[in-house]
């Protein structure tokens, strides 16, 4: 539920606010949590305690930054079968997942909550100059774009130009918070990066597990043309 959704995100923010690394543990049987059900009439609670409709727009960004974690977990999974050549990707998709975490929980955490939750679910604009040493470090490993290609290169490929779409949307939903003022612009801008990160890493991963990238074509040219093929590791 969007509720669970929200304890999940908020766990992270608020027991580690500072931590940028990560751990693996292992998942033990248990019960659900004891207060299931409180989204069953269709409202679910912000950081501050706030009740609101489950389509409310501060849920629905918050519902798709967290579709956007779940399918780099895709990603991140897909990625561990060429781990020897991707485990830069493995490396930054994890931490990616982590500053999502942080970007759910600021997002739920409305302006006229109190000072005290308002600055454990701050915004760090750090992660904004992370994503763009990334971009580069990536990117510049690459050969230069110069048509329109289409997603593709791979399951793996694949996946991470699904998550740059995903992405954008996740963007989308953010736009309104900002044009209300009720989330910091930098989380937007980290948002937008992301998108970019996760395309060079697309192309990046295509590159790496030596498959084919393809170009775009007009329609009224498939009949007489054949599609341009491209191996990046070349």
């Amino acid at each position: 539920s969007s509720s669970s959704s929200i304890a999940i995100l908020l766990t992270t923010a608020v027991e580690q606010p500072q931590r940028r690394g990560y751990h693996a543990t292992t998942i033990r049987m248990g019960g659900f949590k004891q207060n299931r059900g409180t989204g069953d009439s269709g409202k679910s609670s912000l950081f501050n305690n706030e009740r609101r409709w489950k389509d409310n727009i501060t849920f629905e960004a918050v519902g798709t930054i967290d579709e956007l974690s779940a399918l780099l977990g895709v990603c991140r999974s897909q990625c561990t079968r060429a781990e020897s050549q991707l485990g830069g990707v493995i490396e930054v998709l994890t931490r990616i997942q982590c500053c999502l975490q942080d970007v759910g929980a600021h997002v739920a955490t409305p302006p006229e909550s109190s000072d005290r939750k308002r600055k454990l679910t701050s915004f760090d604009g750090e992660m904004v100059d992370w994503i763009n040493v990334e971009i580069d470090r990536f990117g510049d490993q690459l050969p230069p774009i110069r048509q329109f290609i289409l997603s593709g290169g791979g399951v793996a490929a694949s996946s991470l130009q699904h998550a740059r779409a995903v992405a954008r949307r996740a963007e989308r939903t953010m736009i309104p918070l900002v044009r209300d003022e009720q989330i910091d612009p930098k989380a937007l801008k980290f948002v937008n990066r992301l998108s970019d990160l996760l395309f060079v890493l697309g192309r990046y991963t295509c590159m790496k597990c030596e498959e084919e990238e393809l170009t775009y074509l007009r329609p009224t040219e498939f009949t007489d043309q054949r599609w341009m093929r491209r191996n990046l590791h070349e």
